[in-house]
């Protein structure tokens, strides 16, 4: 932020937003805005302005989420829907959505990000995990599933029940990966993000595996972004309350849990999904 002064001496804030691009150490400048809070104002259209000397500090370095932290399906995943199975991008608000728990649900809320291909370039973690046909269990899915890493998947076995006490559980696809048939999508090009909202977390059918809708928990909601989060926030004002405490579908695993459970199916040459 620097001060800029006219010629009569008014004084204003101005603030550089700069971005600093997935893998570069460069912080190019993209844009412009004047600091309004206290007495602060905006000037005049067409007053010139100049910088008043030593004026110049940083007030704020904010992380921007990565994309490999958004809970989301790729674009082409078959959703299984009240007309039978549509592809994601195809949805839209109101659409009725086949539930494991609740039968047919409103979809809420769908959101969408992009990552072209320098992006996944730059920064391999942000590459899609591909879940092979039957890679979880017989004919689960029914054909090669894209996600996003942090994406949960259903697990249902003995394993789990022994692990967790519950025979169904949600792991993040990337503690998968020792699972034959489930890894990272190396030969994406470029790939788009699709989040679903219900009412409550949910359970859907994704090219015929079981897994989650959007889980509207506090860091879930930091990763999509200002301008979908108010507009969720108009959909769920309660979920701007702190003590707001949403319910998952399922229990959640841990990174490292659900690892060790994966490991674990693989020593014991246990489907996922049984």
């Amino acid at each position: 932020m620097i001060t800029v002064q006219d010629a009569d001496g008014n004084t204003y804030e101005m603030v550089a937003v700069s971005i600093n691009p997935v893998g570069s150490q460069a912080d190019p400048i993209v844009g412009f805005t004047f600091d309004t809070s206290g007495d602060g104002s905006w000037p005049p259209a067409g007053v010139q302005l100049s910088y008043v000397p030593g004026s110049a500090r940083d007030i704020a370095r904010i992380p921007y989420p990565q994309p490999e932290d958004f809970p989301c399906f790729a674009r082409g995943t078959l959703i299984e829907t009240a007309e039978g199975p549509r592809a994601i991008e195809e949805l839209a608000e109101g659409d009725l959505i086949v539930t494991r728990d609740n039968g047919l649900q409103p979809l809420r809320w769908i959101g969408s990000v992009r990552l072209e291909a320098e992006a996944l370039a730059a920064n391999p973690k942000l590459r899609p995990i591909r879940i092979a046909a039957g890679a979880l269990g017989e004919a689960v899915p029914a054909q090669d599933l894209l996600v996003s890493p942090q994406h949960r998947m259903l697990v249902r076995s003995r394993i789990a029940q022994r692990m967790f006490g519950t025979s169904e559980v949600l792991v993040a696809a990337k503690q998968l990966v020792t699972i034959d048939g489930v890894d990272v999508a190396e030969d994406v090009a470029g790939v788009e993000y699709f989040h679903m909202l219900f009412e409550r977390h949910e359970v859907v059918i994704a090219n015929g595996a079981e897994s989650e809708s959007l889980f509207t928990g506090p860091e879930a909601l930091k990763m999509v972004g200002k301008a979908a989060r108010e507009e969720i926030f108009t959909l769920f004002p309660e979920l701007r309350l702190r003590d707001h405490a949403p319910v998952s579908a399922r229990p959640l695993v841990s990174g490292r849990q659900g690892r060790k459970m994966a490991m674990r199916h693989v020593q014991n040459g246990r489907a996922l999904v049984n």
